[in-house]
């Protein structure tokens, strides 16, 4: 999962960021209303953590705004504030609700439950052929043997297979499974893209398909 974390708090970021990223999770974090409303208008999450009391904007004007742009994003929102009908209020923009201080294990169930019902056709498991990717145990299997994989190996694998037979460009690709701070000129993707085909081609078959000038293509 790719999740954007808007939070002000730079301890509470860094536990979070920390926390998800050790779940196989791509975290980018926003210390602002207003940073965190363009990085949402401007690129894709599964998910986004949001901070009910920022210092330029509330978590009301800044889920508002975020559903302008992207209404079907699931948002969960972090907050100090027990009052029950500030909860209330705040689930009725919001998808979910946790007061802090809060458990990072709770935390990262709460999100898979949220991205597994913010579309019906994300699905914990893929499978293509006799490749299967478990992103809730984090396995991959092939021909019924488990291949290990790396965080970004993993993630990237996990983009392949949820747009199957689509063509990615490689900037599609840095963008969602890198952060938004890696560097378009870079070669990471096609040295990741090889390091998949390493793992998971061979006995002649081929998963991942080059599209000149365009990108890769994943499919039988």
């Amino acid at each position: 999962m790719k999740i954007l974390v808007i939070e002000d708090e730079a301890d509470i970021a860094t536990f979070i960021k920390k926390g998800l990223t050790a779940e196989m999770c791509i975290v980018e974090i926003a210390k602002t209303g207003a940073e965190g409303i363009s990085l949402a208008r401007n690129n894709s999450y599964d998910a986004i953590i949001l901070d009910f009391h920022l210092g330029d904007m509330t978590g009301t004007e800044i889920s508002g705004m975020i559903r302008t742009y992207k209404p079907s994003i699931p948002i969960l929102v972090l907050s100090v504030e027990r009052d029950m009908d500030i909860k209330v209020d705040m689930l009725s923009i919001c998808d979910d609700y946790m007061t802090k201080p809060f458990s990072l294990r709770e935390l990262t169930v709460r999100l898979h439950a949220l991205t597994r019902r913010g579309s019906v056709t994300r699905s914990d498991i893929l499978t293509l052929g006799d490749l299967t990717l478990d992103s809730r145990k984090y396995t991959v299997t092939l021909a019924g043997e488990v291949i290990p994989f790396r965080n970004k190996e993993f993630a990237l694998l996990e983009y392949f297979m949820q747009h199957e037979d689509i063509v990615l460009s490689r900037e599609m690709i840095l963008s969602h499974v890198w952060d938004m701070n890696a560097d378009p000129f870079t070669n990471t993707v096609d040295t990741h893209v090889r390091l998949l085909r390493k793992k998971l081609e061979n006995d002649g078959r081929t998963f991942i398909h080059t599209v000149p000038k365009r990108g890769y293509r994943f499919s039988l």
